[in-house]
């Protein structure tokens, strides 16, 4: 009998406004992701990407 070890990553909460929330989830849509935490970790892929570092899967 083999286990199958799950690769899961970290999960963070964030605190956010209402407003602010709304706003995120706004641009999410446009940009045409699905889910405002799809869209947050492209962003961040972006941003390392700007700063020269490779953004691990």
């Amino acid at each position: 009998m083999s286990i199958k070890k799950e690769n899961k990553s970290t999960q963070y909460q964030l605190r956010l406004s209402d407003g602010f929330r709304q706003q995120l989830e706004e641009q999410a849509r446009i940009d045409g992701d699905i889910a405002l935490a799809t869209w947050i970790k492209r962003i961040l892929r972006k941003e390392l990407s700007s700063r020269g570092i490779e953004p691990k899967a």
